[in-house]
């Protein structure tokens, strides 16, 4: 039998400006039917992993190899909140464990099947979904509320919200406690995924280029969130996805949102961040085009 998967949070860029606005950025790795949770909350600035662009023999893998399995599954009962769980160690586990494989097993040999038929992945791997964990960047600098709506319980102790998005909500709450910010200036940047020694050798804007990459390339981490930060593609390729970001060619928009988790101390902010401009502003301002070109300098 598959082994209950974790939830986890980690915190890749933590700032602070000087009026004490903090900006923190995190990985979050939680199960895939958690996201439209997530979603809801308007304060982040997110970027997430995409169905569309893994294949479907890849999406298979992964199920197989290591299919979400829930640590607790709600007992039947009328209304929204579920207040008693099967838990490992109840009388029923077993027999809800074994179900919940059986549907692992159905959704695989159903995804192969659409694949036989010549289905395309962004179909396809939508079966799998309730079966996968889903990594997804997020950076906000307001918090207080996701956790006071997802972290409440009722008189017993039972979480009130979707028990995938409170354990979601646990990791990152512990995560940001953990995590002590460095201090931004006024004319600095706050920039995800980047190391100390790449700060040193590049130059600003290329270092903001960079950092906005490779929030974008989440689309491409697995869905157990294991892809090494600051490892991957080269330095150079990291420039043109941004450069790609910025002008796809023609018939296509430009790619913004990645260029929301780069900012630099401002008042009063911009987007959804406080007392912090996003990159995505200045870049709005430019019509989508950077001047110079960090791959020009």
């Amino acid at each position: 039998m598959p082994e209950v998967t974790q939830v986890d949070a980690k915190v890749v860029a933590d700032s602070v400006n000087e009026t004490g606005d903090r900006l923190t950025t995190m990985v979050v790795t939680l199960p895939r039917s958690a996201l439209a949770e997530l979603n809801t909350h308007r304060a982040f600035s997110r970027n997430s992993a995409s169905s569309r662009a893994v294949p479907v023999e890849r999406m298979i893998e992964y199920v197989q190899r290591s299919p979400y399995v829930p640590r607790a599954f709600s007992v039947n009962k009328p209304g929204m909140n579920a207040h008693e769980f099967i838990e490992p160690g109840s009388p029923q586990w077993t027999d809800v464990l074994a179900w919940w494989t059986q549907s692992v097993e159905i959704a695989v040999r159903q995804a192969r099947a659409g694949l036989e038929l010549g289905v395309h992945k962004q179909e396809v791997n939508r079966i799998l979904e309730p079966y996968l964990m889903h990594t997804v960047v997020i950076s906000g600098t307001e918090w207080n509320n996701f956790f006071e709506q997802r972290l409440a319980t009722d008189d017993t102790g039972a979480p009130l919200a979707y028990l995938p998005i409170y354990d979601a909500a646990v990791a990152m709450r512990d995560a940001l406690t953990g995590s002590a910010p460095r201090t931004v200036a006024s004319g600095e940047w706050h920039t995800p995924f980047i190391t100390p020694a790449e700060r040193d050798v590049l130059a600003p804007d290329q270092v903001r280029a960079v950092a906005a990459a490779r929030s974008a390339r989440v689309s491409y981490f697995t869905p157990t969130g294991d892809r090494v930060v600051g490892a991957g593609p080269s330095l150079e390729a990291d420039l043109r996805l941004c450069e790609r970001l910025l002008d796809p060619g023609e018939g296509s928009a430009p790619h913004l949102s990645p260029f929301e988790h780069v900012a630099t101390p401002a008042a009063p902010g911009s987007g959804n961040f406080t007392g912090w401009r996003q990159w995505r502003a200045d870049v709005e301002a430019k019509r989508g085009a950077l001047s110079p070109s960090p791959l020009r300098r």
